[in-house]
Protein backbone atom coordinates (compact mmCIF):
# COMPACT_ATOMS: atom_id res chain seq x y z
CA UNK A 1 0.00 0.00 0.00
CA UNK A 2 2.74 2.61 0.90
CA UNK A 3 4.26 1.91 -2.47
CA UNK A 4 1.13 2.70 -4.45
CA UNK A 5 0.57 5.92 -2.08
CA UNK A 6 4.45 7.22 -3.79
CA UNK A 7 3.15 6.13 -6.71
CA UNK A 8 -0.09 7.88 -7.15
CA UNK A 9 1.59 11.18 -5.05
CA UNK A 10 4.63 11.56 -7.78
CA UNK A 11 1.95 10.63 -10.80
CA UNK A 12 -0.25 13.68 -9.60
CA UNK A 13 3.19 16.01 -9.21
CA UNK A 14 2.99 16.13 -5.67
CA UNK A 15 6.25 15.03 -5.24
CA UNK A 16 9.32 14.26 -7.86
CA UNK A 17 9.61 11.04 -9.60
CA UNK A 18 12.80 9.22 -8.63
CA UNK A 19 13.76 9.25 -12.75
CA UNK A 20 12.10 11.13 -15.56
CA UNK A 21 13.06 10.77 -19.17
CA UNK A 22 12.13 14.75 -20.44
CA UNK A 23 10.35 15.29 -23.56
CA UNK A 24 10.71 11.82 -24.94
CA UNK A 25 9.50 10.72 -28.41
CA UNK A 26 7.78 7.23 -27.44
CA UNK A 27 6.22 4.62 -28.83
CA UNK A 28 2.35 4.05 -27.52
CA UNK A 29 1.77 0.17 -28.34
CA UNK A 30 -1.62 0.93 -27.62
CA UNK A 31 -2.89 3.57 -30.54
CA UNK A 32 0.17 2.81 -32.50
CA UNK A 33 1.73 6.05 -33.02
CA UNK A 34 4.92 7.87 -31.61
CA UNK A 35 3.98 10.05 -28.74
CA UNK A 36 5.31 12.96 -26.98
CA UNK A 37 5.88 13.64 -22.74
CA UNK A 38 7.81 13.42 -19.92
CA UNK A 39 8.13 9.60 -18.80
CA UNK A 40 7.82 9.41 -15.09
CA UNK A 41 9.15 6.88 -13.07
CA UNK A 42 9.24 5.65 -9.27
CA UNK A 43 11.29 2.62 -8.26
CA UNK A 44 10.79 0.11 -11.26
CA UNK A 45 7.52 1.38 -12.43
CA UNK A 46 6.22 4.07 -14.49
CA UNK A 47 3.57 6.26 -12.95
CA UNK A 48 2.84 8.83 -15.43
CA UNK A 49 3.37 10.22 -18.79
CA UNK A 50 3.20 13.83 -19.37
CA UNK A 51 5.12 16.95 -17.55
CA UNK A 52 6.79 15.96 -14.45
CA UNK A 53 10.15 16.54 -12.59
CA UNK A 54 12.52 13.73 -11.00
CA UNK A 55 15.57 13.66 -8.41
CA UNK A 56 17.10 12.58 -11.93
CA UNK A 57 16.31 13.68 -15.04
CA UNK A 58 17.49 12.70 -18.73
CA UNK A 59 16.44 14.94 -21.71
CA UNK A 60 15.41 12.26 -24.37
CA UNK A 61 14.11 15.44 -27.21
CA UNK A 62 16.74 13.58 -29.76
CA UNK A 63 15.93 9.83 -28.61
CA UNK A 64 13.17 8.16 -29.13
CA UNK A 65 11.79 5.37 -26.76
CA UNK A 66 10.63 1.97 -26.64
CA UNK A 67 9.41 -0.80 -24.47
CA UNK A 68 12.12 -3.56 -23.21
CA UNK A 69 12.33 -5.70 -25.94
CA UNK A 70 11.56 -9.73 -25.39
CA UNK A 71 12.77 -12.73 -26.57
CA UNK A 72 10.27 -14.99 -26.92
CA UNK A 73 11.76 -18.35 -27.17
CA UNK A 74 15.65 -19.04 -27.12
CA UNK A 75 17.75 -21.86 -25.72
CA UNK A 76 20.30 -19.86 -23.92
CA UNK A 77 22.67 -22.60 -24.12
CA UNK A 78 23.33 -22.03 -27.92
CA UNK A 79 25.34 -18.84 -26.58
CA UNK A 80 27.82 -21.37 -24.95
CA UNK A 81 27.96 -19.31 -21.89
CA UNK A 82 25.78 -19.26 -18.91
CA UNK A 83 22.84 -17.22 -18.32
CA UNK A 84 24.35 -14.60 -16.40
CA UNK A 85 26.93 -13.98 -19.04
CA UNK A 86 24.11 -13.99 -21.85
CA UNK A 87 22.18 -11.26 -20.07
CA UNK A 88 25.03 -9.00 -19.93
CA UNK A 89 25.40 -9.34 -23.19
CA UNK A 90 21.92 -8.89 -24.46
CA UNK A 91 20.84 -6.39 -22.20
CA UNK A 92 22.68 -4.16 -24.23
CA UNK A 93 21.26 -4.72 -27.29
CA UNK A 94 17.50 -3.80 -25.33
CA UNK A 95 16.50 -7.14 -24.51
CA UNK A 96 15.36 -6.97 -20.76
CA UNK A 97 13.01 -10.17 -20.78
CA UNK A 98 13.46 -13.81 -22.25
CA UNK A 99 11.29 -16.66 -22.34
CA UNK A 100 14.36 -19.61 -22.62
CA UNK A 101 13.96 -23.27 -22.64
CA UNK A 102 16.18 -24.99 -21.05
CA UNK A 103 16.05 -28.44 -22.77
CA UNK A 104 19.42 -28.31 -24.19
CA UNK A 105 21.10 -29.07 -20.54
CA UNK A 106 18.00 -30.73 -19.84
CA UNK A 107 18.92 -33.61 -22.45
CA UNK A 108 22.50 -33.76 -20.97
CA UNK A 109 22.03 -33.24 -17.20
CA UNK A 110 18.48 -33.89 -16.48
CA UNK A 111 16.41 -31.76 -13.36
CA UNK A 112 19.73 -31.20 -12.16
CA UNK A 113 20.71 -29.03 -15.73
CA UNK A 114 17.30 -27.27 -15.29
CA UNK A 115 18.15 -26.18 -11.79
CA UNK A 116 21.48 -25.02 -13.02
CA UNK A 117 20.42 -22.83 -15.40
CA UNK A 118 17.22 -21.75 -13.51
CA UNK A 119 19.97 -20.78 -10.29
CA UNK A 120 22.09 -19.19 -12.33
CA UNK A 121 20.04 -16.63 -13.89
CA UNK A 122 18.91 -15.46 -10.76
CA UNK A 123 22.22 -12.78 -11.57
CA UNK A 124 20.74 -11.82 -14.66
CA UNK A 125 20.74 -7.85 -15.26
CA UNK A 126 17.50 -9.35 -17.02
CA UNK A 127 14.38 -11.32 -16.35
CA UNK A 128 14.30 -14.62 -17.25
CA UNK A 129 11.58 -16.65 -17.51
CA UNK A 130 11.40 -20.04 -18.34
CA UNK A 131 9.85 -22.91 -20.25
CA UNK A 132 10.37 -26.37 -19.19
CA UNK A 133 11.31 -28.76 -21.50
CA UNK A 134 8.36 -31.03 -22.80
CA UNK A 135 10.78 -33.22 -24.93
CA UNK A 136 13.99 -35.10 -22.86
CA UNK A 137 14.21 -36.85 -25.54
CA UNK A 138 13.17 -35.00 -28.82
CA UNK A 139 11.66 -38.46 -29.53
CA UNK A 140 11.74 -41.98 -28.33
CA UNK A 141 13.82 -42.68 -31.44
CA UNK A 142 16.83 -40.85 -29.82
CA UNK A 143 19.71 -41.43 -26.95
CA UNK A 144 19.82 -38.71 -24.58
CA UNK A 145 21.31 -38.65 -21.00
CA UNK A 146 18.37 -38.23 -19.28
CA UNK A 147 14.28 -38.76 -19.93
CA UNK A 148 12.53 -36.08 -17.95
CA UNK A 149 8.80 -37.60 -17.35
CA UNK A 150 5.55 -35.69 -16.54
CA UNK A 151 6.14 -36.24 -12.82
CA UNK A 152 9.55 -34.89 -13.45
CA UNK A 153 7.76 -31.26 -14.29
CA UNK A 154 5.23 -31.45 -11.51
CA UNK A 155 8.18 -30.60 -9.21
CA UNK A 156 8.68 -27.10 -11.09
CA UNK A 157 5.91 -26.13 -12.96
CA UNK A 158 4.66 -24.29 -10.22
CA UNK A 159 8.14 -22.31 -9.62
CA UNK A 160 7.26 -18.20 -9.78
CA UNK A 161 10.05 -18.37 -12.97
CA UNK A 162 8.18 -20.43 -14.98
CA UNK A 163 5.50 -19.99 -17.39
CA UNK A 164 4.36 -23.12 -18.87
CA UNK A 165 5.70 -26.11 -21.09
CA UNK A 166 8.72 -25.75 -23.26
CA UNK A 167 8.20 -26.65 -27.03
CA UNK A 168 5.96 -29.73 -27.62
CA UNK A 169 8.11 -31.19 -30.29
CA UNK A 170 6.71 -34.47 -31.17
CA UNK A 171 3.79 -33.69 -32.71
CA UNK A 172 3.29 -37.29 -33.75
CA UNK A 173 3.21 -38.31 -29.95
CA UNK A 174 0.08 -35.80 -29.73
CA UNK A 175 -1.84 -36.86 -32.37
CA UNK A 176 -1.38 -40.48 -31.66
CA UNK A 177 -2.39 -39.54 -27.86
CA UNK A 178 0.98 -40.58 -25.94
CA UNK A 179 0.12 -40.73 -22.46
CA UNK A 180 3.22 -39.14 -21.27
CA UNK A 181 3.09 -36.18 -23.66
CA UNK A 182 -0.50 -35.62 -22.82
CA UNK A 183 0.49 -35.51 -19.25
CA UNK A 184 3.02 -33.16 -19.84
CA UNK A 185 0.22 -31.14 -21.36
CA UNK A 186 -2.63 -31.56 -18.69
CA UNK A 187 0.03 -30.19 -16.33
CA UNK A 188 0.66 -26.89 -17.57
CA UNK A 189 -2.89 -26.14 -18.58
CA UNK A 190 -3.13 -23.76 -15.98
CA UNK A 191 0.04 -21.91 -18.01
CA UNK A 192 1.39 -21.65 -21.22
CA UNK A 193 2.16 -24.69 -23.58
CA UNK A 194 4.88 -23.79 -26.64
CA UNK A 195 4.77 -25.64 -29.98
CA UNK A 196 6.46 -26.83 -32.27
CA UNK A 197 5.63 -28.27 -35.75
CA UNK A 198 6.74 -27.51 -39.08
CA UNK A 199 5.29 -28.42 -41.98
CA UNK A 200 1.85 -29.80 -40.11
CA UNK A 201 -1.14 -30.40 -42.02
CA UNK A 202 -4.59 -28.57 -41.02
CA UNK A 203 -6.15 -31.67 -39.70
CA UNK A 204 -3.35 -32.31 -37.33
CA UNK A 205 -2.67 -28.42 -36.61
CA UNK A 206 -6.45 -28.59 -35.17
CA UNK A 207 -5.58 -31.45 -32.98
CA UNK A 208 -2.28 -30.23 -31.78
CA UNK A 209 -4.41 -26.74 -31.03
CA UNK A 210 -6.99 -28.69 -29.36
CA UNK A 211 -4.60 -30.18 -26.37
CA UNK A 212 -3.08 -25.88 -25.46
CA UNK A 213 -0.98 -25.62 -27.70
CA UNK A 214 -0.38 -21.64 -28.43
CA UNK A 215 2.30 -20.58 -30.21
CA UNK A 216 5.08 -21.73 -32.80
CA UNK A 217 8.43 -20.76 -33.89
CA UNK A 218 9.11 -23.51 -36.71
CA UNK A 219 6.82 -21.54 -39.40
CA UNK A 220 9.58 -21.45 -42.52
CA UNK A 221 6.80 -19.93 -45.22
CA UNK A 222 4.44 -17.42 -45.20
CA UNK A 223 1.81 -19.25 -45.83
CA UNK A 224 2.39 -21.63 -42.88
CA UNK A 225 1.95 -18.61 -40.47
CA UNK A 226 -1.08 -17.41 -42.35
CA UNK A 227 -2.61 -20.58 -41.48
CA UNK A 228 -1.55 -21.39 -37.89
CA UNK A 229 -2.65 -17.58 -36.93
CA UNK A 230 -5.71 -17.94 -38.55
CA UNK A 231 -6.45 -21.24 -36.14
CA UNK A 232 -5.25 -19.25 -32.97
CA UNK A 233 -1.74 -19.56 -32.49
CA UNK A 234 1.13 -16.77 -32.00
CA UNK A 235 3.39 -16.87 -34.73
CA UNK A 236 7.01 -16.32 -34.18
CA UNK A 237 9.34 -14.69 -36.24
CA UNK A 238 12.96 -16.68 -35.71
CA UNK A 239 16.41 -15.10 -36.64
CA UNK A 240 18.60 -17.52 -35.23
CA UNK A 241 22.49 -18.17 -36.06
CA UNK A 242 21.38 -20.75 -38.44
CA UNK A 243 17.71 -20.35 -39.06
CA UNK A 244 16.76 -17.53 -40.41
CA UNK A 245 12.85 -17.13 -41.46
CA UNK A 246 12.24 -13.77 -40.75
CA UNK A 247 12.15 -12.95 -44.31
CA UNK A 248 10.64 -15.50 -45.23
CA UNK A 249 7.59 -15.45 -42.74
CA UNK A 250 7.41 -11.36 -43.14
CA UNK A 251 4.85 -11.24 -45.85
CA UNK A 252 2.06 -12.75 -43.35
CA UNK A 253 1.83 -9.99 -41.30
CA UNK A 254 -0.90 -7.58 -41.93
CA UNK A 255 -2.65 -4.51 -40.12
CA UNK A 256 -5.19 -7.12 -39.09
CA UNK A 257 -3.19 -9.73 -37.88
CA UNK A 258 0.11 -8.51 -36.49
CA UNK A 259 -0.74 -8.85 -32.78
CA UNK A 260 -0.01 -12.34 -33.53
CA UNK A 261 3.35 -12.24 -34.06
CA UNK A 262 6.56 -11.69 -32.18
CA UNK A 263 10.30 -12.20 -32.71
CA UNK A 264 12.82 -14.78 -31.12
CA UNK A 265 16.48 -15.88 -31.72
CA UNK A 266 15.95 -19.88 -30.86
CA UNK A 267 19.85 -20.46 -31.10
CA UNK A 268 21.61 -18.14 -31.58
CA UNK A 269 25.77 -18.36 -31.09
CA UNK A 270 27.46 -15.85 -29.24
CA UNK A 271 29.56 -14.12 -31.97
CA UNK A 272 26.48 -12.92 -33.60
CA UNK A 273 24.90 -11.50 -30.59
CA UNK A 274 27.89 -9.35 -30.09
CA UNK A 275 28.25 -8.41 -33.57
CA UNK A 276 24.89 -8.63 -35.33
CA UNK A 277 22.41 -7.97 -32.30
CA UNK A 278 19.40 -10.25 -30.99
CA UNK A 279 15.70 -9.17 -31.30
CA UNK A 280 17.53 -5.59 -32.05
CA UNK A 281 18.37 -7.45 -35.20
CA UNK A 282 14.81 -8.56 -35.90
CA UNK A 283 13.46 -5.40 -35.57
CA UNK A 284 15.95 -3.68 -37.96
CA UNK A 285 15.19 -6.68 -40.42
CA UNK A 286 11.73 -6.21 -40.12
CA UNK A 287 11.78 -2.59 -41.48
CA UNK A 288 14.73 -3.03 -44.58
CA UNK A 289 12.08 -5.31 -45.12
CA UNK A 290 9.21 -2.65 -45.28
CA UNK A 291 7.06 -3.57 -42.02
CA UNK A 292 6.00 -0.21 -40.31
CA UNK A 293 8.72 0.45 -38.07
CA UNK A 294 6.19 0.98 -34.93
CA UNK A 295 4.56 -2.43 -35.58
CA UNK A 296 8.27 -4.12 -35.52
CA UNK A 297 8.64 -2.42 -31.95
CA UNK A 298 5.02 -3.11 -30.50
CA UNK A 299 6.20 -7.34 -32.28
CA UNK A 300 9.27 -6.61 -30.40
CA UNK A 301 7.85 -6.35 -26.56
CA UNK A 302 3.77 -6.16 -26.12
CA UNK A 303 3.12 -8.71 -28.31
CA UNK A 304 5.35 -10.95 -26.24
CA UNK A 305 4.38 -10.10 -23.24
CA UNK A 306 0.42 -10.38 -23.70
CA UNK A 307 1.01 -13.96 -25.22
CA UNK A 308 2.78 -14.92 -22.01
CA UNK A 309 0.56 -13.36 -19.60
CA UNK A 310 3.52 -10.68 -18.65
CA UNK A 311 1.04 -8.23 -17.77
CA UNK A 312 3.68 -5.81 -16.44
CA UNK A 313 5.91 -4.88 -19.28
CA UNK A 314 5.82 -4.54 -22.96
CA UNK A 315 4.22 -0.86 -22.91
CA UNK A 316 4.96 2.65 -21.70
CA UNK A 317 2.45 3.51 -19.70
CA UNK A 318 1.54 4.20 -16.23
CA UNK A 319 1.67 0.78 -14.33
CA UNK A 320 4.07 -0.83 -16.31
CA UNK A 321 7.79 -2.14 -15.39
CA UNK A 322 10.36 0.73 -16.63
CA UNK A 323 12.21 -1.64 -19.22
CA UNK A 324 12.62 0.80 -21.76
CA UNK A 325 15.24 1.27 -24.63
CA UNK A 326 16.76 4.53 -25.51
CA UNK A 327 17.77 5.13 -28.92
CA UNK A 328 18.57 7.08 -32.00
CA UNK A 329 17.21 6.57 -35.91
CA UNK A 330 13.67 4.90 -36.14
CA UNK A 331 15.29 2.53 -38.43
CA UNK A 332 19.16 1.78 -37.58
CA UNK A 333 18.35 1.49 -33.77
CA UNK A 334 21.33 2.94 -32.43
CA UNK A 335 20.88 2.18 -28.75
CA UNK A 336 22.12 5.33 -26.03
CA UNK A 337 21.48 3.86 -23.13
CA UNK A 338 18.77 1.01 -21.21
CA UNK A 339 16.95 1.38 -18.64
CA UNK A 340 15.92 -1.56 -16.40
CA UNK A 341 13.87 -1.99 -13.63
CA UNK A 342 13.88 2.32 -13.49
CA UNK A 343 17.48 2.08 -13.38
CA UNK A 344 20.50 3.17 -16.24
CA UNK A 345 21.91 -0.35 -16.98
CA UNK A 346 26.05 -0.12 -16.28
CA UNK A 347 27.54 -2.91 -16.77
CA UNK A 348 29.97 -3.88 -13.80
CA UNK A 349 33.15 -5.33 -14.03
CA UNK A 350 33.50 -9.30 -14.69
CA UNK A 351 33.73 -11.49 -11.40
CA UNK A 352 35.00 -14.96 -11.97
CA UNK A 353 32.73 -17.54 -10.95
CA UNK A 354 33.80 -19.89 -8.25
CA UNK A 355 35.27 -22.86 -9.22
CA UNK A 356 32.76 -25.64 -9.74
CA UNK A 357 33.80 -29.03 -9.65
CA UNK A 358 32.53 -30.25 -13.57
CA UNK A 359 32.53 -34.10 -14.46
CA UNK A 360 33.01 -34.90 -17.64
CA UNK A 361 29.61 -35.42 -19.62
CA UNK A 362 31.91 -37.94 -22.10
CA UNK A 363 30.90 -41.47 -21.36
CA UNK A 364 31.60 -43.19 -24.58
CA UNK A 365 35.21 -45.16 -25.84
CA UNK A 366 37.49 -43.82 -27.84
CA UNK A 367 36.98 -45.20 -31.68
CA UNK A 368 39.33 -45.87 -34.68
CA UNK A 369 38.93 -44.91 -38.54
CA UNK A 370 37.63 -48.58 -39.35
CA UNK A 371 34.51 -47.90 -37.94
CA UNK A 372 33.43 -45.20 -40.56
CA UNK A 373 33.49 -47.66 -43.15
CA UNK A 374 29.94 -48.49 -44.91
CA UNK A 375 28.99 -51.96 -46.40
CA UNK A 376 27.25 -51.56 -49.66
CA UNK A 377 26.86 -53.46 -52.93
CA UNK A 378 24.26 -51.38 -54.41
CA UNK A 379 24.62 -48.52 -56.70
CA UNK A 380 22.92 -45.57 -54.79
CA UNK A 381 22.48 -44.52 -51.35
CA UNK A 382 20.06 -42.09 -49.39
CA UNK A 383 21.77 -38.62 -48.74
CA UNK A 384 20.97 -35.54 -46.67
CA UNK A 385 21.05 -32.48 -48.34
CA UNK A 386 21.52 -29.37 -46.54
CA UNK A 387 19.25 -26.15 -47.80
CA UNK A 388 20.96 -22.98 -47.22
CA UNK A 389 20.00 -20.68 -44.39
CA UNK A 390 17.49 -22.96 -43.08
CA UNK A 391 17.57 -26.10 -40.48
CA UNK A 392 15.23 -28.27 -43.02
CA UNK A 393 16.91 -30.43 -45.13
CA UNK A 394 16.20 -32.87 -48.43
CA UNK A 395 16.06 -36.18 -49.34
CA UNK A 396 18.24 -37.21 -52.13
CA UNK A 397 19.45 -40.45 -53.49
CA UNK A 398 23.18 -40.60 -55.05
CA UNK A 399 25.26 -42.88 -56.75
CA UNK A 400 27.86 -44.73 -55.64
CA UNK A 401 31.22 -46.97 -56.44
CA UNK A 402 31.62 -49.40 -54.41
CA UNK A 403 34.83 -51.50 -53.74
CA UNK A 404 35.18 -55.15 -51.93
CA UNK A 405 31.49 -54.46 -50.58
CA UNK A 406 32.02 -51.06 -49.13
CA UNK A 407 31.09 -48.09 -50.46
CA UNK A 408 34.59 -46.19 -52.16
CA UNK A 409 33.25 -42.92 -53.10
CA UNK A 410 30.11 -41.24 -53.80
CA UNK A 411 29.94 -39.73 -57.63
CA UNK A 412 28.43 -36.71 -57.28
CA UNK A 413 30.69 -33.86 -55.78
CA UNK A 414 30.46 -31.92 -52.41
CA UNK A 415 29.15 -34.98 -50.42
CA UNK A 416 31.02 -35.71 -46.51
CA UNK A 417 30.47 -38.42 -44.33
CA UNK A 418 28.45 -37.51 -40.78
CA UNK A 419 28.44 -39.79 -38.42
CA UNK A 420 26.41 -39.71 -34.48
CA UNK A 421 27.68 -41.67 -31.44
CA UNK A 422 25.92 -41.92 -28.86
CA UNK A 423 28.34 -40.52 -25.84
CA UNK A 424 26.38 -40.71 -22.41
CA UNK A 425 25.53 -44.30 -21.54
CA UNK A 426 28.78 -46.05 -23.08
CA UNK A 427 26.22 -48.24 -25.26
CA UNK A 428 28.23 -47.91 -28.70
CA UNK A 429 25.68 -46.90 -30.65
CA UNK A 430 26.71 -45.20 -33.83
CA UNK A 431 25.46 -44.43 -37.17
CA UNK A 432 27.18 -43.48 -40.82
CA UNK A 433 25.82 -41.55 -43.55
CA UNK A 434 26.53 -38.86 -46.02
CA UNK A 435 25.78 -35.29 -46.28
CA UNK A 436 25.88 -33.38 -49.55
CA UNK A 437 26.11 -29.20 -49.80
CA UNK A 438 28.63 -28.45 -46.72
CA UNK A 439 31.50 -27.10 -49.24
CA UNK A 440 33.99 -29.00 -46.27
CA UNK A 441 37.06 -30.31 -47.80
CA UNK A 442 40.17 -31.53 -46.52
CA UNK A 443 39.21 -31.05 -43.03
CA UNK A 444 36.65 -32.71 -40.48
CA UNK A 445 34.88 -31.22 -37.41
CA UNK A 446 33.30 -33.02 -34.62
CA UNK A 447 31.44 -31.47 -32.24
CA UNK A 448 29.00 -32.38 -28.56
CA UNK A 449 26.70 -29.69 -29.87
CA UNK A 450 24.08 -31.96 -31.68
CA UNK A 451 20.80 -31.12 -30.71
CA UNK A 452 18.88 -32.00 -28.66
CA UNK A 453 19.97 -35.18 -27.23
CA UNK A 454 23.94 -33.82 -27.71
CA UNK A 455 25.31 -36.60 -28.81
CA UNK A 456 28.85 -36.45 -30.76
CA UNK A 457 28.42 -35.26 -34.43
CA UNK A 458 31.34 -35.44 -36.72
CA UNK A 459 31.72 -34.79 -40.60
CA UNK A 460 34.64 -35.12 -42.86
CA UNK A 461 36.31 -36.63 -45.64
CA UNK A 462 38.96 -38.21 -44.56
CA UNK A 463 37.93 -41.63 -41.49
CA UNK A 464 41.52 -40.57 -40.20
CA UNK A 465 40.53 -37.25 -39.38
CA UNK A 466 36.97 -38.05 -38.39
CA UNK A 467 38.78 -41.02 -35.67
CA UNK A 468 41.17 -38.02 -34.45
CA UNK A 469 38.48 -35.33 -33.86
CA UNK A 470 35.91 -37.67 -32.15
CA UNK A 471 38.79 -39.03 -30.08
CA UNK A 472 40.01 -35.59 -29.49
CA UNK A 473 36.72 -34.45 -27.70
CA UNK A 474 36.70 -37.50 -25.69
CA UNK A 475 39.74 -36.70 -24.36
CA UNK A 476 38.99 -32.33 -23.29
CA UNK A 477 35.44 -33.39 -22.15
CA UNK A 478 33.40 -32.06 -25.07
CA UNK A 479 33.12 -29.00 -26.96
CA UNK A 480 34.27 -28.56 -31.09
CA UNK A 481 37.23 -30.17 -32.37
CA UNK A 482 38.72 -29.63 -36.00
CA UNK A 483 41.39 -31.93 -37.55
CA UNK A 484 42.71 -31.87 -40.99
CA UNK A 485 46.37 -33.92 -41.90
CA UNK A 486 45.93 -35.97 -39.13
CA UNK A 487 46.44 -33.34 -36.83
CA UNK A 488 44.22 -30.80 -34.54
CA UNK A 489 43.85 -27.63 -36.06
CA UNK A 490 41.61 -25.71 -33.58
CA UNK A 491 39.36 -26.52 -30.86
CA UNK A 492 37.00 -25.24 -28.43
CA UNK A 493 36.22 -26.53 -25.06
CA UNK A 494 33.37 -27.07 -23.58
CA UNK A 495 33.14 -28.75 -20.06
CA UNK A 496 29.79 -27.52 -18.89
CA UNK A 497 27.94 -30.86 -20.40
CA UNK A 498 29.89 -30.60 -23.46
CA UNK A 499 27.52 -27.18 -24.67
CA UNK A 500 28.32 -24.89 -22.08
CA UNK A 501 31.84 -22.48 -20.94
CA UNK A 502 32.33 -20.38 -17.72
CA UNK A 503 34.71 -18.00 -19.76
CA UNK A 504 33.58 -14.48 -20.50
CA UNK A 505 31.41 -13.85 -23.87
CA UNK A 506 34.36 -12.17 -25.70
CA UNK A 507 36.77 -14.86 -24.93
CA UNK A 508 33.89 -17.58 -26.34
CA UNK A 509 32.85 -15.11 -29.02
CA UNK A 510 36.70 -15.14 -30.38
CA UNK A 511 37.63 -18.71 -30.37
CA UNK A 512 34.59 -19.36 -32.19
CA UNK A 513 35.36 -16.58 -35.16
CA UNK A 514 38.36 -18.33 -35.25
CA UNK A 515 37.18 -21.49 -35.55
CA UNK A 516 34.82 -20.30 -38.15
CA UNK A 517 37.46 -18.49 -40.43
CA UNK A 518 39.60 -21.71 -40.19
CA UNK A 519 35.71 -23.36 -41.14
CA UNK A 520 35.47 -21.11 -44.08
CA UNK A 521 39.23 -21.33 -45.25
CA UNK A 522 38.24 -24.78 -45.72
CA UNK A 523 35.39 -24.42 -48.11
CA UNK A 524 32.03 -24.26 -45.79
CA UNK A 525 30.02 -22.35 -47.65
CA UNK A 526 28.41 -18.82 -46.45
CA UNK A 527 24.85 -19.71 -46.11
CA UNK A 528 25.82 -22.41 -43.27
CA UNK A 529 26.87 -21.40 -40.11
CA UNK A 530 29.76 -24.50 -39.87
CA UNK A 531 29.10 -25.53 -36.05
CA UNK A 532 24.97 -24.60 -36.35
CA UNK A 533 24.40 -26.00 -39.18
CA UNK A 534 25.84 -29.37 -38.38
CA UNK A 535 24.33 -29.66 -34.85
CA UNK A 536 21.13 -29.54 -36.15
CA UNK A 537 21.34 -32.81 -38.28
CA UNK A 538 20.74 -34.88 -35.96
CA UNK A 539 17.27 -33.58 -34.50
CA UNK A 540 14.61 -35.89 -36.09
CA UNK A 541 11.68 -33.55 -35.47
CA UNK A 542 12.77 -31.03 -38.31
CA UNK A 543 12.07 -32.35 -42.14
CA UNK A 544 12.75 -34.03 -44.19
CA UNK A 545 15.73 -36.23 -42.89
CA UNK A 546 18.37 -36.34 -40.02
CA UNK A 547 20.53 -38.62 -38.81
CA UNK A 548 20.83 -40.05 -35.18
CA UNK A 549 22.81 -42.79 -33.42
CA UNK A 550 20.50 -45.30 -34.56
CA UNK A 551 20.04 -44.41 -38.13
CA UNK A 552 18.26 -41.83 -40.50
CA UNK A 553 15.32 -40.75 -39.76
CA UNK A 554 12.56 -39.71 -42.18
CA UNK A 555 10.48 -36.96 -40.76
CA UNK A 556 7.59 -37.86 -42.93
CA UNK A 557 7.32 -41.34 -42.46
CA UNK A 558 8.61 -40.49 -38.57
CA UNK A 559 10.86 -43.33 -38.71
CA UNK A 560 14.04 -44.65 -39.74
CA UNK A 561 14.59 -45.48 -43.19
CA UNK A 562 17.76 -47.50 -45.15
CA UNK A 563 20.82 -45.49 -45.95
CA UNK A 564 20.98 -47.81 -48.86
CA UNK A 565 18.71 -47.59 -52.00
CA UNK A 566 17.71 -50.77 -53.12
Amino acid sequence: MERSKQYIDAAMGRVKASFVLKNANFINVFNQSIDSGDIAIVGDTIVGIGKYTGDVEMDCSDYYVAPGFIDAHVHIESSMIMPEEFAKVVIKKGITTVIADPHEIANVEGMDGISFIINNSKAAPIDIYFMLPSCVPATKFEDSAYVITSKDLEKLINNNEVLGLGEVMDVTAVINKDEDVLKKIDIAKHKHIDGHCPNILPNELNAYLSCGVRTDHESTTAKDARLKVSRGMYVMLREGSAAKNLKAVLPAVNNQNFGRFMFCTDDRHIDDLLEIGSIDNCIRLSIKQGLNPIKAFIMASYNAAKCYGLKDRGAIAPGYKADLVIFEDLKGLNIVKVIKDGKEYIELPHKKHAKVNIKSSMHMDFIESEIFKVESIASAINVIKLIPNSLETKLVQRKTENNRGYIKRIIDKDILKIAVFERHHKTGKHFVAFIEGLGLKNCSIAQTIAHDSHNVIVVGDNDKDMEIAVNSLITIGGGIVMVSGGSIIAQLSLPIAGIMTFATPYIVSEDLKRLSRIARAFGVRAEYDPFISLSFMALPVIPAVKITARGLFDYKKFHFIKLIVD
